[in-house]
This record gives structure tokens, C-alpha cells and sequence, in this order.
């Protein structure tokens, strides 16, 4: 069997977890759901299955530094550094080029770095169930059975077997559904939520940008040579910004074949907003959530944080109140998602 290879994206601008998350110490960085930030955490789920000679991470310039602190234990040779964040196709691509200059019979998992995983060992159990049913498939993805008629997330369409098997032929992959779809999909029980988790031979994801890709398989061929190059910098920059904004989804998975679904068997969130965490920590019995020095009275269903001094409410519901940084956000729940509306209106000393 090739030998597997753990692709950690950690890019992103820190809009949606504002004012506690910037561009300079986005959600990644951050210690979300307790004393570690999500990519300590991460590294920390994937070192008992993946040695970290073999974690990479992949990241915006501007973090390296953050990162090499938060996980020291990865060797510098391991961050896969964007000269610009254009989506995670280009993100995969460059790092698949990386890895086919290390070992040309690698196999990538890829994964985001701010997930929330309730039982590391099943999460690594599912990974080794997915390397086991690779053979014989264009690629692995890992579904996660919905537990709500969610609007937020992509859908995968799998086929049940007619066999018993860990895996699942892949028949289509669903755009974010309304409400009423939404629910359909969680009733029938052969939708699954997309983790954006993937897992593949290197040369077969290269082989897919060439067929559905090419323009993006051409930049990778140039920028190949260029990488150990310390003078070709602003060549590889000029490169890479020519690459299209698009997801690995959209632009690669979408319309490939062979793909199998290797169902996820522990509970999962993507920490995509604050109303996430209330999904993934303890509230009291009146529904809030709080970290820091934070105090609801009379509060129901409320999301309270505070780095840097008091935060309290009185007789109010369904807000989510953060102080950090000099900043206090106030909003509704049902709009945390829309905080880069927000953000685009405030000057730029706030952010």
C-alpha cells in the first residue's frame, strides 16, 4: 500500500468568528472549543495514524509564523505555503505537486483544519476504512449522516450497496438545498452532509486536473521548478493568482466517477460560525453558552464570550455577544453567518 500523506488546510480570513479571529490569526488559530486552537487539535486527532514527517499543512504566508509556534512538532519543510488564497482547488493542487516531488506514489488525505470531532479514535477508524476501500476507487470522500434538514452544507448522493461494505458508490454531489429539500434528504437516509474530507492516490488527483482542470495543470507544471527556487517568487505569485477561485468540489468532484463514501461514524460539525459551537459545547439549562468572563440573567439561547473583560446580558434571547480585542459584537444568532456583510462595512482600524 502507498504511503498516506495528511494535507491540513488552514488558510482563511477570520471573517465569520470576528472580533476574536483577524486575517492575521484566523479561525484556525483560534482556541474555539477549549485551551487548544483547531489546528492544534487537528494535528493532535491525525499523529496517532499520520507521523508528522508526514502531516503537512497548508497555509497563507502571513501564518507560517503562527503556525510553526502552534505546532512546533511539524518540521518546517512540511508548510505548504499560498502566495494567495484562491479556494480549495488551487490549495490541493499546489500541495499535490509538493507531495509528488517527495513521493511520487502518495496518497493525500486532505482535510480542513476546523472541524469538530467528538471521538478522535473513530475518526481515525473511518480514515483507515477509507484507505482500506481505495483500491479499485477514483477517490475516497467521507459523508456524515445528517442529524437536521441543514441548509448550510453540500449534500453527496450515495448508493447502498447491495452487499454489505464499508463504502458506497458516489452518485452525485448536491448543491446547499432549501429547507424543504434539506429535510427530504435527512429522511431518506442516502444523502450525506459533504465533510469536505478526501482521500486519493497524489497521481490520480493530478490526472484529474489534467482532465477537468487543465488550465490549472498547466500552471502546476510551470510553477513545479520553481518552488526551491527563492528568486522565483514573484513568479510563483503571478502564477498562482492566475488560478481560478474555485472549490475542490465544484471544480474537480463534481465530475469525476468512481468515487466511493466511506460514512462517517462519530459526530462531526464544521465550526463554520458561532452558532456552530452551540452545537459542539455544553450550554446551561437555559440554552447559553459562555466562555470568559461572561453572565446572562434572564438570558435564553445566547452565545457569550469575553477575552478581555466583563460581558453581561439581561432579559434578552437569541444573540451572540463577543468582546475581544477592544471589539464587542452584538447580533442576532440567526445572522452570525452574514458577519462578512458586517465586515465589509466597518473601517479598516476595526477589524
Amino acid at each position: 500500500m502507498s504511503t498516506v500523506y495528511a494535507v491540513v488546510m488552514a488558510g482563511g480570513r477570520g471573517e465569520r468568528f470576528w472580533p476574536l479571529s483577524t486575517e492575521d490569526k484566523p479561525k484556525p488559530f483560534v482556541p474555539l472549543l477549549g485551551p487548544a486552537t483547531l489546528l492544534q487539535e487537528t494535528v493532535a486527532r491525525l499523529r496517532p495514524l499520520v507521523p508528522v514527517e508526514r502531516i503537512l499543512i497548508a497555509l497563507g504566508e502571513r501564518h507560517r509564523d503562527i503556525a510553526s509556534r502552534q505546532v512546533p512538532e511539524i518540521p518546517p519543510a512540511n508548510f505548504i505555503v499560498e502566495p494567495i488564497g484562491r479556494d480549495t482547488a488551487a490549495c490541493l493542487g499546489l500541495s499535490a505537486i509538493h507531495l509528488a516531488r517527495r513521493d511520487p506514489e502518495a496518497v493525500m488525505l486532505a482535510l480542513p483544519a476546523d472541524h469538530f470531532v467528538t471521538d478522535p479514535e473513530q475518526f481515525r477508524q473511518t480514515i483507515r476504512t477509507g484507505i482500506e476501500n481505495l483500491e479499485g476507487a477514483t477517490g475516497i470522500v467521507f459523508g456524515i449522516r445528517p442529524d437536521r434538514p441543514e441548509t448550510g452544507y453540500g449534500y453527496i448522493r450515495a448508493e447502498k450497496p447491495a452487499v454489505r461494505t464499508a463504502a458506497w458508490p458516489v452518485l452525485r454531489f448536491v448543491e446547499k438545498p432549501d429547507a424543504a429539500k434539506a429535510l427530504d434528504y435527512m429522511r431518506s437516509g442516502r444523502y450525506f452532509w459533504n465533510s469536505g474530507m478526501f482521500l486519493w492516490r497524489n497521481r490520480t488527483l493530478l490526472a484529474l486536473f489534467e482532465k477537468h482542470m487543465p488550465e490549472i495543470r498547466r500552471a502546476l507544471d510551470e510553477l513545479r521548478p520553481l518552488l526551491a527556487r527563492e528568486d522565483a517568487r514573484a513568479e510563483v505569485l503571478r502564477i498562482f493568482s492566475s488560478l481560478p477561485r474555485i472549490s475542490i468540489d465544484y471544480g474537480l468532484l463534481e465530475k469525476t466517477s468512481g468515487l466511493r463514501l466511506v460514512p462517517v461514524a462519530y459526530a462531526w460539525d464544521d465550526i463554520g460560525n458561532w452558532t456552530s459551537l452551540a452545537r459542539a459545547l455544553a450550554a446551561d439549562p437555559s440554552g447559553n453558552l459562555t466562555r470568559g468572563q461572561a453572565v446572562p440573567v434572564q438570558s435564553t439561547n445566547c452565545i457569550l464570550l469575553s477575552e478581555d473583560g466583563a460581558v453581561a446580558t439581561f432579559g434578552v434571547s437569541e444573540l451572540v455577544v463577543v468582546r475581544a480585542r477592544g471589539r464587542v459584537l452584538v447580533c442576532h444568532r440567526d445572522r452570525a453567518a452574514e458577519l462578512k456583510t458586517l465586515l465589509s462595512s466597518l473601517p479598516e482600524e476595526m477589524k
